[in-house]
């Protein structure tokens, strides 16, 4: 992993917000770190926390992209059990300094939780690939040992942070550097900035290496990715749009890569599973469509949803793919627009990366079908303002 400091870069910064901006640009622009609004970041400074607004891209965060909040009356909330998970979330408004600041990422309670002055959260590929085994326990054990102990899969939000929490107070040593967060990511602290930067790095390595060990190497990529209109990815794009009730755009991916998964032995299995981490499921669904029928797609996805979802997701969320399979295409991305097909595809080719790599070394899991459920309909909606913003411009 390469490690992307500059120290005469950060010497420009004048003040700590100022380094964790820095830091968090860093780890924004590599995409086996996050991917679009993923990851956030924090600074503990004189009681207040600053925490990286939620939407905002990690990637080119300044100082003023983060909000500040009471970290005492953080923890007070946090500590108050009897308190709906729900209604806690709709308080942590009310500990923000300024009330016209922009609203706190989601992971804000996560960041209090722990001591340390720098906070780190990333989606990073390599640690996916490591826990995202039936074997997680034994796989993270040897991987990243007591450096990072694992905090099983909990939604974003409270329940997360208290996970954090507990596993942190009841299993790190004076060695812990962070956290590994089953189904989720990574989180990776420090004193400094550069420190938790490090450790971060350091981490991601650490899966690196385990991978390396294992012969779950990464993909290579291409030295050309071809994107070509094929006939059978129309077909599929007027089928989906059918289901989907509005048209939508198509990206294909057609690369040894790709190919090679869909035409892997095993796909009917691994790719069915569901994504490496719920988030990317609003972009992807939770699976591929694997033989081109949309309809049974269709029909079992609708299934699905009614048993995690109940009626919630009625008008909320079709049930038309957003990913496609092709041992002659490879991958066939759908998407509101070209450029949120364009993200459906390149968020794909990352998950992947990790299943295949985690398939190296035991069996791929996911989280499970309700809590993919449950990030979907949180955490999706875009479409709808998409599509309005593309019809108020035809208008």
């Amino acid at each position: 992993m390469n490690n992307l400091w500059n120290e005469t870069a950060a010497q420009h910064c004048t003040s700590a917000l100022a380094l964790l901006a820095y830091s968090s640009r860093l780890i924004g622009s590599d995409r086996s770190l996050v991917l679009y609004g993923g990851g956030n970041t924090s600074l503990k400074q004189d009681k207040v926390l600053h925490v990286k607004a939620t939407g905002t891209d990690l990637g080119i965060v300044e100082e003023q992209h983060f909000t500040a909040l009471d970290l005492t009356a953080l923890r007070e909330l946090m500590a108050d059990v009897q308190l709906p998970d729900a209604e806690l979330m709709r308080r942590i408004d009310g500990c923000k300094h300024d009330p016209a600041a922009p609203r706190p990422s989601i992971e804000t309670l996560l960041h209090a939780a722990l001591p340390a002055a720098f906070v780190e959260h990333a989606h990073a590929d390599a640690v996916l690939a490591v826990a995202n085994v039936a074997e997680w326990e034994a796989a993270c054990a040897a991987a990243f040992g007591d450096l990072a102990p694992v905090v099983p899969y909990r939604h974003s939000g409270a329940a997360l942070a208290r996970a954090c929490k507990s596993v942190f107070e009841r299993e790190a040593s004076t060695r812990t550097i962070g956290l590994i967060l089953a189904f989720h990511g990574v989180v990776a602290f420090g004193n400094t900035a550069r420190e938790s930067y490090d450790n971060l790095l350091r981490l991601v390595t650490l899966a690196e290496d385990f991978l390396q060990q294992h012969g779950a190497l990464p993909a290579t990529a291409p030295t050309e990715a071809l994107s070509a209109k094929h006939t059978v990815a129309m077909a599929l794009c007027d089928a989906v749009s059918a289901v989907a009730g509005f048209p939508l755009a198509t990206h294909i991916i057609t690369t040894p890569q790709t190919l090679a998964f869909a035409q892997h032995p095993d796909v009917a299995e691994i790719s069915q599973q569901g994504p490496p981490t719920p988030q990317h499921a609003v972009y992807t669904k939770r699976v591929p469509l694997l033989d081109g029928n949309v309809a049974a797609y269709a029909t079992a996805y609708r299934d699905y949803l009614s048993r995690t979802l109940g009626t919630a997701a009625d008008g909320r969320i079709d049930a038309a793919p957003r990913i496609a399979l092709n041992p002659e295409v490879g991958l066939c991305a759908f998407g509101v627009d070209e450029q949120h097909a364009a993200i459906a595809a390149e968020i794909y080719l990352h998950d992947i990366d990790i299943i295949s790599r985690a398939s190296s070394h035991g069996r791929y899991c996911s989280a499970s079908e309700q809590d993919i459920a449950r990030a979907e309909l949180e955490y999706g909606g875009f479409e709808q303002r998409v599509r309005a913003r593309i019809t108020s411009l035809k208008g």
